[in-house]
């Protein structure tokens, strides 16, 4: 019996090895793209209380009825600003515009793709696909994609209570992500909550060189290292990345990582809602409404004409769950050598509570961690000597 037990546990052993070994692999929870882009969506209306922008959030009806979201020939989503309302003469005036929340949220565990087409931009446009936790700033925000203005370069960062930190340029682990570091400490109240920020490294990350370029996908990974972000620019994309196998362990490095050994998601980063919107002028965009464009900010709002790029033009946003195998416990997911430019912001405002149609599906929730899972694999074997 005693040579049977022996066989068992390295049996055990051996699976175990094989399961720590194994790279992740994700199954799909979420799929917006086409016709079924909008579903898990709620649409916040009203006017814009979070970043005082001068805009009016529409109902999803409303939103349809006027035009400002639905899908184009190439069965993209399209989300924009309204572009055919003047407002002349009318200094209250709120350009009608798009904010949705998702009625689910990510936790570690999540991948999360973001392939779009082209991006709203133009002088006191300000839109952003970012996330936050329920309780604004103690569960953390994450801005995946913001830009404001003529801006050139999209900028990755978080926004948290005290004590979370990116690595500084000493650190090696700050060599473990190609973009260009900015600022490091994501309190925020630090700086006006400039928030900790990864710059993209190419202008075909955001505004009019995105679309010039065919666009391209945004990523995160969040996961026990930490939360890792990428931009793909359309010629760059991974070829597992279309597909519903994406495989992040051979992708390059992450534009940005934020390791958990100095920004503990844990502490810092709770469930995140995912928020999608277009804001007008606002206190980001009047703050630096000079730096890319001239004259005043708020003498565009009334002209529907100044809003002509004003949209998103989406593919999908795709969202994954971990199912099995291990991840890194020092380095980022992506461990591939960078290749050409391939590469992977600033201050967001309070939260603003969405509400709106919509039905509610239960939120991606992480499955046992390995460490968990090597934990049974002892107990199992320690009964099974016990026994003996």
């Amino acid at each position: 019996m005693f040579s049977a037990v022996i066989t068992a546990g390295v049996s055990v052993v051996a699976l175990a090895s094989s399961v720590a070994a194994a790279d992740p692999t994700y199954s799909l929870v979420f799929n917006h793209q086409g016709a079924n882009f909008f579903n898990n969506w709620n649409f916040y209306n009203g006017i814009d209380t979070n970043n005082t922008g001068n805009v009016l959030y529409q109902t999803k009806q409303q939103a349809t009825d006027l035009g400002l979201i639905g899908l184009n020939s190439a069965g993209n989503t399209i989300i924009k600003v309204d572009n055919k309302t003047s407002g002349v003469g009318d200094p209250t005036f709120g350009r009608p515009s798009v904010m949705m929340t998702s009625n689910y949220q990510l936790s570690s565990g999540n991948l999360l793709l973001f392939d779009a087409v082209h991006l709203p931009f133009g002088c006191s446009v300000w839109p952003a696909f970012w996330s936050q936790g329920q309780v604004w700033p103690d569960d953390g925000e994450i801005d995946i994609l913001e830009g404001v203005n003529l801006q050139k370069n999209n900028r990755f960062s978080l926004h948290t209570l005290n004590g979370c930190k990116h690595p500084d340029a000493s650190s090696a682990l700050s060599s473990l992500e190609t973009g260009s570091l900015v600022s490091t400490d994501c309190f925020n109240q630090t700086n006006f909550n400039q928030g900790c920020i990864v710059e993209v490294p190419t202008t075909a990350s955001y505004g009019a060189d995105f679309a010039s370029a065919g666009g391209g996908v945004y990523a995160m990974l969040w996961n026990d290292t930490g939360i890792s972000l990428w931009f793909f620019q359309r010629s760059n994309i991974p070829s597992d990345l279309p597909t519903d196998n994406p495989n992040p362990s051979a992708w390059p490095l992450p534009t940005a990582w934020y390791p958990t050994s100095s920004c503990d998601w844990q502490t810092f980063i709770k469930p995140q809602t995912l928020i999608l919107d277009i804001t007008i002028c606002g206190n980001f965009a009047l703050n630096v409404f000079n730096q890319t464009c001239s004259g005043n900010c708020l003498d565009l709002v009334q002209t529907p004409s100044n809003y002509d790029t004003a949209y998103f033009e989406i593919s999908y946003i795709k969202v994954f769950q971990q199912t099995n195998g291990s991840t890194p416990s020092v380095s980022p997911e992506g461990t591939a050598s960078p290749t050409g430019t391939q590469s992977g912001s600033s201050a967001s405002g309070t939260s603003s509570s969405g509400g709106g149609s919509g039905s509610s599906t239960g939120a991606a929730s992480p499955l046992m961690s390995v460490s968990t899972l090597a934990s049974v694999f002892s107990l199992f074997l320690a009964v099974v000597f016990l026994r003996a």
